[in-house]
């Protein structure tokens, strides 16, 4: 298959997980990439631990079996404010989270290979304080090649939501951001209004964004999806950015289940667990070592 754009969908979920799961699911067969601001946050079930007799409660979020999931490493007190979701059928792009770049839970730095190039896409969730503005304006010298930033940036201003008269003092931070990264301001096809208020005493607003290169080929192009919404107030973004033509067919290897290759495969991982020497170890971190020679002859 061969891919000339990447279809990105974009949406603050309020930590609502039903959402999400269903976004994973209906987008699966349309959008190559998600990127969700405020996602789920829950414990999983208490899991051994070596260090706590009680056991560990990690923080979890939505998965699902056609997806890669990219998350900045959660704390109970800290948890992220944006993941973002990669298709598997695109996974030829070697797509991957910049740590290295930018390490912070409002921000995912998404790096891919096209061809020759490696290009970053940006999910942003930006607090009303404007924490995630200020994470992207220190750390603006690292980031290489963008071809797109989404998300929730939390900012009104008149240059982009009708229902408001004045501009913000953020908003020439976030223009020289996105200058810098040779992005613009791409409105959608179809403006409106991308939360609607939970009260009567609240207006409707514009806050969550997009910037795309002016080259882009769909700049301009990205549309509202607020039939898509609810149970959030943000509507959901459905966002098209261009790449260099390339096949991204990729082709899985597996043996055929119940053949006598198989068959044959899993006779020898018994016999060859069977020499195990799990008396002779000390520490449990020698035990991979000692695995990693069966199978192999």
């Amino acid at each position: 298959m061969n891919k000339h754009n990447l279809v990105l969908f974009s949406q603050n979920v309020r930590k609502n997980k039903i959402l999400t799961d269903t976004i994973l699911e209906t987008q699966k067969n349309n959008a190559d990439i998600i990127l969700i601001q405020e996602p789920p946050q829950f414990c999983a079930t208490c899991i051994p631990s070596h260090t706590n007799p009680n056991g560990d409660t990690p923080y979890c979020t939505s998965h699902h079996p056609d997806w890669v999931l990219f998350i900045n490493s959660p704390e109970p007190k800290n948890p992220p404010w944006v993941s973002t979701y990669i298709n598997k059928r695109v996974g030829k792009l070697r797509f991957s989270l910049c740590l290295d770049l930018i390490n912070h839970r409002d921000i995912n730095v998404i790096a891919f290979h096209n061809h020759w190039d490696t290009l970053h896409i940006i999910n942003v969730y930006s607090d009303s304080n404007q924490t995630g503005l200020g994470v992207l304006r220190n750390n603006i010298r690292n980031l290489g090649s963008t071809i797109a930033m989404a998300g929730d940036f939390n900012l009104r201003d008149s240059d982009w939501d009708p229902n408001y008269h004045h501009h913000s003092n953020q908003t020439k931070d976030l223009m020289i951001i996105a200058n810098s990264l040779g992005l613009e301001l791409s409105p959608p096809s179809n403006p409106g209004p991308t939360r609607f208020a939970d009260n009567l005493h609240e207006t409707n607003s514009v806050l969550d964004l997009v910037f795309l290169s002016p080259n882009n080929p769909w700049f301009g192009q990205n549309m509202l999806a607020p039939e898509l919404r609810k149970p959030s107030d943000h509507v959901p973004l459905m966002i098209w950015v261009g790449i260099n033509n390339e096949n991204v067919e990729t082709v899985i290897q597996s043996t055929k289940k119940d053949s006598e290759e198989e068959r044959d495969f899993i006779d020898e991982i018994k016999e060859n667990t069977k020499s195990l020497n799990i008396w002779d170890i000390t520490k449990f971190s020698r035990l991979p070592c000692q695995m990693n020679n069966c199978g192999t002859s």
